[in-house]
């Protein structure tokens, strides 16, 4: 019963119905004036009335406490509070604060902030950190803290000072418990410095694959004008390391012949490249001399990189010394011609036998003549017969000379041409051995491919004639029954194709991959080297933009030619 009086609201409330019903009996059994009867029973109206305020103010008070106290909850299990007295002293924790630190409220309780402080942060944060709250402002700061337990825990700091009638009396502090993300900040920095080490070692690695490399490594910014140059490259052409090289001082260095069609070809690269790619791959060859004075043969092997405007903004590539390269080129291409002059000397001697003989019979025939008749008495018209005779045989020799002078010459000069007219000419030439050997060549659908082609004939002949011979070689040294190669040509909108087909029962799979290798060979070292296909293989991709390529096809192997048609034919 003494409970209900303690509560405040409770003896306002006893009150409140004390008053009412003194008023309902004073007015009832004492009052006999109307006008003071009025004034009672107003007065108990307005009691009653001020007692249902109080009602639903008490309501209003309750639920305000409940969310009050489901906030103040929410923010102990979230936010971690301590107050502290003017020395630093614990005053208060809250729930969330003694989770953090791992002691209990009343371990914490009078004790300084340092009994979890972490020994390794600097006190030249906590110096601050005491000048800030004792100006009254509020320092803001992360703080490393050592639970009981050891373990270590950042807490994401508030501190302000506690005023009382414009007095600090004390500091309160808000904290947050970061530790997640800060040892997942500590983790990422990590990881990245484990990636900055790496791309290091990779860097040093590639600088030094580079510049032990003969090749040369090299770097255009269009935007901003700036090229680079590795340093063993900078060495190869005689500059020194920390010597500055821009784009035009590199371009000195090639012959003034050649300086502008690589600017030009460069340029070209730049302006007319395929607009929807985001890079462009080229090749270059050029001539250059080193500032020591030794003579190179570059190959320029990079990407032109564009803006979503298609504009360049850098260029990177490769400097290829493949000086070397050309001169081991050039001796194979050499030893090439040799053996192609070998077999055309052979099949001119072939060729020469026939019209040699020829003349000697007419030349006989007419001694013979003037041996049994009088000169006077031999008609005229025998002499003029005999005569064209010789004359007709001297012009084949010097016609076979011609195309001898013409397949071992090396000048290389563009010319006009049919593809056609160049096989006619390669089977000219080997047809008298196929006539020994009694091989049947056929020339198969040749007159539809009239293409005129702008380009290298003699390599082409050169082509030709080796598939020819190879062809010939193999089915001589098999013995093939009836033997034949038959050679089709066909033409569609894009390309022109070349078939050498022979009956000489294929190309073993073992070494089919490796007959286009250069010194590969199964023919004994008197008879070839092995670079006649190698040769043909690089003619038709590097002068011609074709392929050439073989498989096994029926009863035996088939070559194919393919050259990419002239733009106008």
């Amino acid at each position: 019963m003494l409970e209900i009086f303690r509560e405040p609201y409770n003896r306002i409330k006893i009150t409140h119905f004390l008053v009412i019903f003194i008023l309902l009996v004073n007015m009832l059994l004492f009052t006999q004036n109307q006008f003071s009867f009025l004034i009672q029973l107003v007065l108990i109206v307005a009691v009653f009335i001020h007692n249902i305020d109080d009602m639903k103010l008490k309501k209003s008070l309750k639920i305000a406490e409940k969310r009050l106290r489901e906030d103040s909850n929410i923010f102990d299990r979230n936010i971690a509070v301590s107050e502290s007295d003017l020395n630093g002293f614990i005053t208060y924790a809250n729930p969330k604060f003694c989770t953090l630190t791992g002691y209990t409220k009343e371990e914490l309780i009078g004790k300084p902030h340092s009994v979890f402080r972490d020994p390794n942060t600097p006190s030249k944060l906590y110096k601050e950190l005491w000048e800030t709250i004792e100006n009254g402002k509020t320092f803001h700061g992360v703080f490393k803290n050592i639970k009981k337990d050891g373990e270590a825990v950042w807490m994401d700091s508030s501190i302000s000072p506690i005023n009382r009638n414009s007095k600090i009396v004390g500091y309160k502090a808000i904290r947050f418990d970061v530790t997640a993300e800060v040892k997942a900040k500590q983790s990422l920095v990590h990881d990245i410095d484990e990636k900055v080490h790496e791309l290091e070692e990779q860097s040093k690695r590639f600088e030094f694959a580079i510049n032990s490399s003969r090749d040369g490594f090299w770097d255009f910014d269009v935007v901003n004008q700036e090229f680079y140059l590795s340093d063993g490259w900078k060495k190869r052409l005689g500059f020194a390391v920390d010597e500055e090289i821009n784009y035009l001082k590199y371009l000195a260095l090639i012959p003034d012949a050649y300086r502008f069609e690589h600017h030009k070809a460069m340029h070209d690269m730049l302006d007319e490249y395929p607009k929807d790619l985001e890079y462009v791959h080229f090749r270059i060859r050029y001539p250059l001399i080193t500032k020591n004075g030794e003579k190179l043969l570059i190959e320029d092997v990079g990407d032109a990189f564009f803006d979503d405007e298609n504009q360049p903004i850098r260029i990177t590539g490769f400097h290829r010394d493949i000086t070397e390269q050309d001169r081991q080129n050039k001796i194979i291409e050499s030893q090439n011609r040799l053996s192609a002059m070998g077999e055309m000397i052979g099949n001119i001697a072939h060729q020469w036998r026939q019209p040699i003989g020829a003349i000697n019979n007419a030349l006989n025939d007419l001694e013979f003549d003037i041996e049994l008749d009088e000169l006077t008495e031999i008609p005229a018209e025998k002499y003029l017969a005999t005569s064209s005779k010789v004359k007709g045989y001297t012009a084949h020799l010097s016609q076979t000379i011609d195309d001898f002078r013409k397949l071992s010459s090396d000048e290389k000069v563009k010319t006009e041409f049919k593809v056609k007219d160049v096989m006619d000419a390669a089977y000219n030439v080997v047809v008298s051995e196929y006539d020994k050997h009694k091989i049947n060549c056929i020339l198969s659908q040749i007159t539809e491919c009239g293409c005129v082609f702008v380009s290298y004939e003699r390599e082409l002949l050169q082509v030709f004639l080796n598939i020819l011979n190879n062809a010939k070689d193999v089915l001589v040294e098999k013995k093939i029954q009836n033997p034949s190669v038959i050679v089709t040509m066909a033409r569609d909108d894009t390309y022109v194709r070349i078939n050498i087909h022979d009956n000489a029962g294929g190309i073993p799979d073992a070494i089919i991959e490796k007959i286009f290798d250069p010194y590969f060979t199964t023919k004994h070292e008197s008879v070839g080297t092995g670079i006649g296909l190698y040769m043909s293989k690089k003619i038709i991709h590097e002068h011609f933009n074709g392929s050439l390529s073989v498989t096994n096809e029926g009863d035996g192997a088939k070559f194919c030619i393919t050259l990419p048609r002239p733009k106008k034919s």
